[in-house]
């Protein structure tokens, strides 16, 4: 209680000292008396009123009667907002009321900061925000589908919880703000109910918002005054200017939310909104006039902020679309770097911990004896300079120093079992085995060096350890063969004679052997510039009007594109260029569909990544995909393999073999 010493509201809630600046819009954490809990308390500033005073009637501020017409829409539309059935995703709303000329929202109190906070840090990578948005895209589906419009998704209604999921705010105070304006935020489905706290329309049932041109004008301008600069609040269809036929302008839905989001996606990837903000009448003009800014810096999330801040809202995706795209982006998210912040291991041995085998206790013998008989030889030693010592003083000495080593021996407690032939310590067995494996690595090495290059000759000398060619004679007999000594292992010469049986030498470790095709595949450099292995059997379909070279054949198909996209147009990033390749486009336009083990990697020096694709075409035919995209020559490369799901052993094998054969050139 001492840290809620300030002012007290609705003789409720308590504040903390210094007390709130009531002429600003506040939020504040607060003490509520009657539950014993903290809540947190948001201050909405309602228009002053001058009214005549009447002899012996002294109406307060929080009485209904003594309110304005907008001030009375802002505390019922409030209400109504409040009494919307509690959420995982939503923020609980539990006291609304009228005191010191403001409408005052106590809210439930979250363990979590907004995200405006954490973008004043640093912007949030596309997957991170790609995970913050599916959790306020719940939100907003569940108050869509009591007809209600949020209004008021910003960065500062947006909160990130420490376990790392996100909520959403501020319903209740967008809903007041929106009433202030002259709007009617409050969907006309609900009514009114009885003795109850929740109430829609208000008590004057025939408003439901502008009636007229002048009105909306109006209400247009005031909303300019009262929201402010933030793109988020400002949707095309909210900005659009009024002229006479202002009933013909989309009417704000769901859509404005999905333009907020699509806002809020943006500003939280690339660090600014897609809009200037310096002024809210110039934001105005130019959400309704210009283009926001590219996307450029959201990466993965680039298609989807695009669409989402289409201006004709007709245009913006689904929250069944939405959510997908969110969902298949959030699942191929790289695994985290682990190890790069974490603690050294210290290195030195006598900083380790010691590990005991079980059973016994091993101790080290305390060198304090030693160091006392030390101490005590120096003595002497400095003694004997001045005197001499006598032969009985010496033994004397020697006497104590085997007592006191026997004392401090009685002093160490030691537990040992009982030794049994064949006991071993740790240490000692651990030597013996170490030295069994190096005799063992031994033993493999030299049978691979000396037994297995010879293991095809038909005989060899066991006196000198040389191998021997069987070669035939010039002038003699078939059967008649001599040997010679080979040269050097280093030597590379072949012998001059040779016989049907005799071997080639092995290729030098250097030069890396061409790959093992096997009987199925067969090289193939096709004229568009590369070299791949293809299935033995499969037909070149000649190159398209995208730059596609395709094999096909028993079902399966092999797609190259050697070069079409450059670098400089999409990026050096091989894996977010695979999110929009045009390759994948039945991935993206499928109803159902899966990417998994999406990674990047080094192919031969080039920056290269992979993926795994299920889908279904057009044809209504389950399709499994692996894909590949490298850069080489500051060009994008992609070999992609497909074929039906159950055939994903000979789609992996030709993706295979053909990722290890391409080259370009």
């Amino acid at each position: 209680m001492d840290d809620y010493a300030g002012r007290v509201l609705a003789d409720r809630y308590r504040l903390p000292r210094p007390p709130a600046d009531e002429f600003e819009l506040v939020e504040t954490r607060a003490f509520d008396t009657y539950s014993g809990q903290e809540v947190l308390v948001r201050q909405v500033l309602l228009p002053e009123v001058v009214s005549a005073e009447v002899p012996g009637d002294e109406p307060g501020f929080g009485d209904p009667d003594a309110l304005s017409d907008s001030a009375r829409r802002a505390l019922e539309a409030a209400r109504a907002a409040a009494a919307i059935p509690d959420h995982p995703r939503l923020v609980q709303v539990f006291d609304i009321f009228i005191e010191g000329g403001s409408l005052w929202i106590a809210s439930e109190l979250v363990s979590a900061r907004p995200l405006a906070a954490l973008l004043a840090d640093r912007p949030l990578d596309a997957y991170r925000a790609a995970e913050v948005a599916s959790d306020v895209l719940t939100a907003l589906r569940a108050l869509h589908a009591y007809g209600w419009t949020h209004r008021n998704v910003t960065a500062s209604t947006v909160l990130v919880c420490d376990d790392g999921r996100a909520m959403l705010a501020g319903l209740a105070a967008g809903a007041a703000q929106e009433a202030l304006c002259g709007y009617d935020p409050v969907p006309r489905h609900i009514q009114v109910l009885a003795g109850g706290g929740l109430s829609g329309a208000g008590e004057d049932q025939s408003w439901h918002g502008p009636e007229s041109a002048l009105e909306q004008e109006r209400a247009r301008q005031n909303r300019i005054t009262v929201i402010g600069a933030v793109t988020e609040r400002w949707a095309p269809e909210q900005a659009h200017e009024v002229h006479e036929n202002w009933r013909l302008s989309p009417p704000v839905g769901p859509a404005a939310d999905f333009w907020a989001l699509g806002s809020l996606l943006f500003r939280s990837v690339q660090g600014h909104p897609p809009f200037p903000e310096e002024s809210a009448a110039e934001l105005v003009q130019m959400v309704c006039a210009e283009p926001p800014a590219f996307a450029e810096e959201c990466g993965a999330l680039r298609p989807i902020v695009e669409s989402l801040l289409r201006p004709d809202p007709e245009e913006r995706p689904e929250a069944e679309e939405l959510g997908g795209w969110l969902r298949s982006l959030i699942r191929s998210a790289p695994e985290p770097d682990l190890g790069l912040d974490m603690v050294q291991v210290p290195t030195d041995p006598a900083k380790l911990p010691i590990v005991r085998r079980k059973g016994e206790l091993v101790r080290r013998r305390r060198r304090r004896a030693a160091a006392d008989s030390d101490a005590v030889r120096h003595r002497r030693h400095a003694r004997g300079k001045q005197s001499k010592v006598t032969k009985a003083k010496r033994e004397r000495v020697r006497l104590s120093e085997m007592m006191q080593e026997a004392h401090h021996e009685e002093q160490e407690v030691t537990y040992r079992r009982p030794a049994r032939d064949g006991d071993r310590s740790p240490r000692s067995l651990g030597k013996r085995l170490l030295i069994a494996v190096l005799v063992v690595l031994a033993a493999v090495v030299a049978y691979a060096v000396l037994i297995m290059p010879g293991s095809g000759d038909t005989s060899d000398n066991g006196a000198n350890g040389d191998r021997t060619v069987p070669a035939e004679m010039p002038g003699g007999h078939g059967g008649a063969k001599s040997t010679a000594p080979s040269a050097k292992p280093s030597a590379s010469k072949a012998p001059t004679t040779k016989a049907p049986t005799t071997k080639a030498a092995p290729p030098p470790s250097s030069v890396a052997p061409p790959p093992d095709l096997g009987t199925d595949f067969v090289m193939r450099t096709d004229s568009a510039g590369f070299t791949v292995a293809v299935h033995t059997g499969w037909q070149r379909t000649g190159k398209n009007g995208q730059g596609q070279v395709r094999y096909s054949g028993s079902d399966l198909l092999l797609t190259v594109v050697p070069g079409r996209d450059k670098v400089s147009d999409h990026g050096s990033d091989p894996l977010a260029y695979q999110l929009e390749e045009g390759e994948l486009a039945a991935f993206r336009a499928s109803s159902w569909s899966a990417a998994s083990g999406l990674h990047t990697l080094d192919l031969r020096g080039h920056s290269a990544a992979e993926g795994e694709y299920s889908y279904r075409d057009a044809n209504d035919t389950q399709v499994y995909a692996l894909n590949l995209a490298v850069i080489i020559d500051g060009s994008y490369h992609v070999v992609l393999v497909s074929g039906p799901d159950a055939r994903r052993a000979d789609v992996q094998r030709a993706f295979d073999k053909a990722v290890e054969t391409y080259t370009a050139g």
